[in-house]
C-alpha cells in the first residue's frame, strides 16, 4: 500500500484580503498559507516548504517581483506565479530578468485554468531537481564557454556588429539573419543560448522562440529588442519561458552576464536533464498570433526532431 502524497503547500501574498479570500476558496483542496504583508513572505516560504507561490505585483510595501525575487534566493524549490491586474513593462521584465517567475497570470483569472496551473507547478516543483544558482565554477565555466554554442538571431547589421565585438572574444557565436539559418545551425552545432530580436525583417520570430522552448526546455532564450511591450513579453514569459529580456542598446556588461548565466543555466540542465522540466512552456495559445501553432508545418517538424547529440542531450 503507498502512501498517499500530502496536498500541496500554496503560498499567496496580496495585500487585499478579499483576493486571498477568493484564492483560499478556488483552492481549498491544497494547503494554504496567506499574508498580506509581503515583508514576511519569504519567511513563510521557506518555514512552510510551500511547492508553489502567488503573488501579486502591485503591494504598497514591496512590488511582487521583489518579493519572488527574495523567494527564489532563499527557497528556490517553489515554483513562483506572479499576479497581477495591470501590464506595466518594467514590472514584466523585472520578472523574467529577476524574479524568473514560471506563469504570469492576469487579474480576473480563469479560474479552471489557474487551478490547472498550480496543480501542474506543484507537480514539478515536487519531482523536479533545483538548479539553485547558474553562476558556474570558474575552471567549469571555461569549459562550458569553449563548448556551447550561442546562436544570435538578427537582421540589423549593426547590432549584429555591436554583439560580434561584446561576445566573440569569450563564445563559440554564429550569427542568423533569419529562421531558416538558425535552424541549420542548430542542426548542425549544439545550441545551448539563443540570443534573438522578437522579429528580423517583416517576420515575428516569437513564435519560433517559443516552439524552441516547447520542444526543448533546456535551451536559455536572452530576447533582445527595442519594440518590448509589455503584452509580448506576457507571452514570451508563458510561451517561451525566456531567460533573459534585454531592451536595445545592449550594453556589455549587462549582456556578458545574461550570456554567463544562461551558458550556467544551459550547462546544468545538460548534467541534469530532469531539472528542465522547471523550465517548461505553457502550452501553446491557438489564438495568438505569434503561436508556435502559426509556423508551417515543416518549420515545427524541424525544431521538434533538432538531434539531441547537437543540444547537449539524449532523446530517445
Amino acid at each position: 500500500m503507498t502512501d498517499t502524497p500530502a496536498p500541496l503547500r500554496i503560498l499567496m501574498i496580496d495585500d487585499e484580503s478579499r483576493i486571498l479570500r477568493a484564492l483560499k476558496a478556488l483552492l481549498r483542496d491544497y494547503t494554504t498559507i496567506q499574508t498580506t504583508n509581503p515583508l514576511e513572505a519569504a519567511a513563510l516560504a521557506k518555514q512552510h516548504d510551500v511547492d508553489v507561490v502567488i503573488c501579486d505585483q502591485r503591494m504598497p510595501e514591496k512590488v511582487g517581483v521583489d518579493v519572488l525575487r527574495e523567494i527564489k534566493e532563499t527557497h528556490p524549490r517553489a515554483l513562483r506565479i506572479l499576479l497581477t491586474g495591470y501590464s506595466d513593462l518594467k514590472a514584466v521584465l523585472g520578472s523574467v530578468n529577476e524574479g524568473e517567475v514560471f506563469r504570469f497570470v492576469n487579474k480576473p483569472w480563469d479560474n479552471a485554468e489557474l487551478k490547472a496551473l498550480v496543480a501542474g507547478a506543484g507537480t514539478i516543483a515536487r519531482e523536479a531537481p533545483v538548479i539553485v544558482r547558474d553562476v558556474l565554477p570558474q575552471a567549469e565555466h571555461d569549459r562550458a564557454r569553449t563548448q556551447v554554442g550561442v546562436l544570435v538571431i538578427e537582421d540589423d547589421t549593426a547590432v549584429q556588429q555591436r554583439l560580434r565585438e561584446i561576445l566573440q572574444p569569450y563564445y563559440k557565436v554564429n550569427f542568423a539573419n533569419n529562421a531558416e539559418r538558425a535552424l541549420q545551425i542548430m542542426e548542425q552545432q549544439e545550441t545551448g543560448v539563443v540570443i534573438s530580436e522578437t522579429e528580423a525583417g517583416r517576420h515575428d520570430l516569437t513564435g519560433l522562440l517559443k516552439a524552441l522552448k516547447l520542444h526543448h526546455p533546456h535551451i536559455a532564450t536572452v530576447v533582445v529588442t527595442e519594440r518590448a511591450n509589455a503584452a509580448t513579453a506576457i507571452e514570451l514569459i508563458n510561451e517561451g519561458q525566456v531567460y533573459r529580456m534585454l531592451i536595445k542598446p545592449v550594453r556589455m556588461g549587462t549582456c556578458r552576464l545574461s550570456v554567463d548565466s544562461a551558458i550556467g543555466r544551459y550547462w546544468q540542465l545538460k548534467q541534469n536533464p530532469q531539472a528542465a522540466r522547471r523550465y517548461v512552456a505553457a502550452a501553446p495559445n491557438a489564438e495568438s498570433s505569434t503561436s508556435a501553432l502559426r509556423l508551417p508545418a515543416a518549420l515545427l517538424n524541424r525544431i521538434r526532431s533538432l538531434p539531441g547529440r547537437l543540444l547537449g542531450t539524449m532523446r530517445a
